[in-house]
């Protein structure tokens, strides 16, 4: 596999880092092997410092690492110039002759180009090609100059005073010395041009030129034969300034970004190079005026600076074109961008004089004579405008718009002389050296007011038949209750069986009915009536009208409705309607309680039988609003532990024991106290919770037999269930665990099915209750007698027990119904249980004793009671049934109804039986 770049980088890094380390170490052991102790010679301690500017630069390095990407790699560049200049020393300490001195002097040169580099990139942390230019030219330029003056008038007598002349050796300290001034420039240059990180570059280009002198003062002592405590006190500066640079990479590495750009300096930037030109000028003259002619070295010195400054002039020249170049451009977008607008842009005059307007505009404004620049701004307008606009134009010319802007909704002529609807944004710039007037941005907006026109009717019209949309109907419902001289009535529609066209004749056909069915609402419509189309099949009539007003209407409507439907197709379609009233004064100025009061009658109509209209009743409101808070706060009512189970007996006519007890569901609520099952059953059927209340009721049971069985007492459990649970396969699955679970045997538990649910999908149900037979459940069929199961059907039904409704064996005078001794008789015909439910007097408890029904229950012999009170009659009292209406108990079916409140408990109504 290919190396990275990145581990490329890597490997030359170590590399290089073994080169110095190898040239230092190796310094170290020659010198050390030649040197006397304890004297340390010039060798030494030019090695010493070696040692200690490397280490430093190793931290240095791996400090850098820790910097941030953009960074980082400046901070790298410095640390490895100072290694690379320790190696070069070192190399010097081990190398024979000339050849030490030249890998010195590469050494430093080297090390000077890397801190060059490091000192360029150092303001954007990056490499920005057109920026690193400037700056390398602008510090060469003022380098050079302060290396010209520096050399000609202090450096060159002195090196001709001390040395004579430049041999091979000299090369190596004068020319790294030349090229650090230079560097001394551009970092004393680019720290005036940046603008941010001014004080961290200035740190970094003083410890970097620290450096570099001190480096080059260790090589020079050394080489020049200079006191031994001399060159070891340089070398000992060549570490600190080292450890200085290093103490600058660890600032980077916890400065923060700077939070606005700090002002730059140009006039300092200038002075700087001008300082440096007049510094180099000036040693020409003085050097002129005692010397003579420039030496050659000097004169090749005055060349670089010169081509520093030509460069920079080349520079210059080609920003000022590229410059240029896009000052055009722009330009030249400017004008496509006004050309193609719908606007264009006029500079006025304080006096409103139009002074310029843009050539390549969309469209030009003009005055009756057809010119625009020259004449006034008014002449423009609209006369009918023109008086407004004069008014907002004076405020803004006397100062008293705070925003210094005013915009202007006024018709401008055209060169066509068309009048344009434009809005005009005008803004006073007369403080501008550059404008020093009004600037008008005029934009042409007829357009988008036809568009703005358009889309209002969309947004409040129904497409399909040309009505108000619900949008519009809560904007007129708002004015109509606004307006207490009007009285408001809103009528809500709903079609009867509408879906039905939908699916046997189609959407498209679905869609024709609607259309004619808004063309019959419009017949019905006054001027002053609103008629609306709320989505599908909901139409609203919103009517200026009372009450009697609006139920004449709403029973016109209805008949209007229920008249046939020819269509083109020659086919007759018969739908009807149903409507709900509500009046402004029953929604108490509120539109949206006035469009919920009518929806509440809509409701109340479709409930009553549908093809009718219904008024608002408060009465209806109210159980609605208790049917939605009971459903939802029978959600939790299982988590919460507030649903209980209570238990009526059932008694045996044969020993006059108790067989069982049939158990109801009751609910406590915190809030809402005991809540009727006539009330929380139908709830938890719309709501669709009968499942987990079934759930719930099989786990109570079984766990009651458990504890029954755990006492000795012999009982069944019988659940009533509805179509829903049978129908799903998991209610099976919970049956058998809640059994498993409890350790109880499957046949002491009954399933209820009232005989109204064997209506619907016999043959599935029919497999459902044969599966949990099967398994040893045992099934009753409940309230025989009261649904339209045919004798055919109940052989087929895999049931066990048949409970005879209690309308067959009670009348309302306490008498006995002529049909009980028959069904019981049909019951032990089939070898079915029959248990007699609803007895509640004497005579209908002798009339079933006498038609030896087996089982018999009802209030005369107990009422329901909670599972302790049942358990300790069934403990204490083993006999149950004499003649007395109060019996001892001995053994129970336990029956829980949760979805149907047709199954009356005999201790409630009918419909509160749970």
């Amino acid at each position: 596999m290919a190396p990275t770049p990145r581990r490329i980088r890597q490997r030359l890094s170590w590399i290089a880092a073994a080169a110095v380390w190898c040239s230092v170490l190796t310094a170290a052991i020659v010198v050390g092997a030649h040197s006397a102790f304890p004297r340390i010679d010039p060798a030494s301690a030019a090695a010493l410092g070696s040692f200690g500017a490397a280490s430093a630069g190793l931290l240095m390095w791996r400090a850098a690492g820790r910097i941030k990407q953009g960074r980082r790699v400046t901070y790298q560049l410095m640390a490895a110039g100072i290694q690379v200049s320790a190696a070069g020393i070192a190399a010097a300490c081990w190398a024979p002759g000339g050849a030490g001195t030249i890998i010195a002097g590469i050494g430093s040169s080297t090390a000077i180009v890397l801190w060059s580099l490091a000192l360029l990139r150092l303001p954007d942390n990056g490499w920005d090609p057109q920026a690193v230019q400037r700056r390398l030219v602008d510090g060469a330029f003022v380098g050079l100059c302060a290396l010209f003056a520096l050399w000609l008038l202090a450096a060159r007598p002195l090196f001709q005073a001390y040395r004579g002349h430049l041999d091979d050796g000299d090369l190596a300290i004068v020319i790294p010395a030349m090229m650090g001034v230079v560097m001394l420039g551009v970092g004393f240059t680019t720290t005036f041009r940046i603008q941010r990180w001014r004080r961290r570059h200035a740190f970094a280009y003083v410890a970097v030129f620290a450096v570099q002198l001190t480096a080059t003062a260790t090589y020079t002592t050394w080489q020049w034969d200079r006191p031994d405590v001399r060159i070891l006190w340089w070398s000992v500066a060549w570490v600190a300034t080292c450890a200085a640079l290093l103490g600058v990479t660890y600032l980077a590495r916890t400065q923060k970004p700077a939070p606005i750009d700090k002002p730059n300096y140009p006039g300092v930037h200038y002075t700087v190079m001008g300082g440096a030109a007049g510094l180099a000028a000036a040693a020409v003259l003085f050097n002129g005026a005692n010397a003579g002619a420039l030496p050659l070295d000097a004169a090749l010195l005055a060349l670089a600076a010169a081509g520093a400054l030509a460069a920079r002039l080349v520079l210059t020249y080609f920003d000022v074109r590229r410059v240029t170049g896009e000052a055009a451009a722009r330009q030249r977008k400017l004008s496509a961008i006004v050309g193609v607008a719908s606007d264009t842009v006029l500079v006025l005059e304080p006096d409103l004089t139009v002074t310029w307007l843009p050539e390549d505009s969309a469209w030009r404004p003009a005055t009756d004579s057809g010119g625009c620049v020259g004449a006034s701004f008014l002449e423009l307008v609209h006369i009918d405008d023109r008086r407004g606009a004069e008014e907002d134009l004076r405020t803004l010319l006397d100062g008293i718009s705070h925003t210094r802007q005013v915009s202007l909704n006024i018709r401008v002529r055209d060169s066509a002389r068309r009048w344009r609807h434009t809005e005009t944004v005008v803004t006073d710039l007369r403080g501008k050296p550059q404008v020093r007037g009004l600037v008008a941005r005029v934009e042409d907006v007829g357009a988008r007011r036809s568009l703005e026109t358009e889309l209002a009717r969309m947004a409040y019209t129904d497409p399909l038949t040309g009505l108000a949309n619900r949008r519009a109907l809560l904007q007129s419902l708002e004015d109509g209750v606004s307006h207490q001289d009007h009285e408001t009535a809103l009528l809500l529609l709903d079609l009867d069986g509408f879906k039905n066209v939908n699916d046997t004749r189609g959407h498209d056909f679905g869609d024709e009915l609607l259309v004619e069915v808004s063309r019959r609402i419009k017949e019905l419509l006054r001027p002053t009536d609103v008629g609306a189309r709320l989505g599908g099949d909901e139409f609203a009539i919103l009517l200026r009208a009372s009450w009697s007003e609006a139920v004449a209407t709403a029973k016109a409507l209805v008949a209007r409705l229920g008249e046939p439907y020819e269509f083109h197709d020659e086919s007759t379609v018969f739908t009807t309607g149903s409507v709900g009233i509500a009046t402004a004064s029953e929604g108490l100025g509120d539109p949206e309680i006035l469009l919920r009061n009518a929806d509440l009658a809509l409701r109340a109509a479709k409930q009553a039988g549908k093809n009718r209209h219904a008024t608002y009743d408060a009465e209806f409101d109210r159980k609605v609003r208790r049917r939605n808070e009971l459903t939802q706060e029978l959600r939790g009512a299982i988590k919460r532990d507030e649903l209980r189970l209570v238990f009526q007996p059932v008694f045996s006519t044969a020993d006059r024991t108790i067989v069982g007890a049939e158990a109801l569901m009751r609910w406590h609520h915190p809030r809402l106290g005991h809540v009727s099952p006539g009330e929380f059953i139908p709830a938890a059927t719309e709501s669709g919770l009968t499942q987990d209340l079934a759930v719930w009721t099989v786990n109570r049971a079984a766990e009651q037999l458990a504890t029954w069985a755990a006492a000795g007492i012999k009982a069944w459990i019988s659940v009533n269930v509805s179509v829903k649970e049978l129908h799903t396969h998991l209610f099976a699955t919970e049956v058998n665990t809640a059994l498993i679970a409890a350790g109880v045997p499957a046949r002491r538990l009954v399933l209820e099915v009232t005989e109204h649910d064997f209506s619907h999908q016999m043959n599935t149900l029919i497999a459902q209750l044969g599966a949990l037979r099967g398994a040893g459940v045992r099934i009753a069929l409940d309230d025989f007698g009261s649904g339209y199961s045919s004798l055919g059907q109940l052989e087929r039904l895999p049931v066990d027990i048949i409970k005879i409704d209690r309308d067959l064996i009670a009348k309302d005078d306490g008498g006995v119904g002529a049909l009980a001794a028959v069904t019981v008789e049909l019951g032990r015909i089939l070898g079915m249980e029959v248990i007699a439910e609803g007895v509640e007097t004497d005579t209908q408890l002798n009339a079933m004793i006498a038609a030896e029904a087996p089982l018999v229950q009802g209030y005369l012999l107990a009422k329901p009671m909670d599972p302790e009170d049942l358990t300790r009659w069934l403990t204490e009292e083993p006999r149950a049934l004499p003649p007395s209406p109060r019996p001892p108990i001995d053994g129970a079916i336990v029956a829980a109804e949760v979805d149907d409140p047709g199954d009356t408990p005999n201790d409630v109504p009918k419909s509160e039986k749970s």
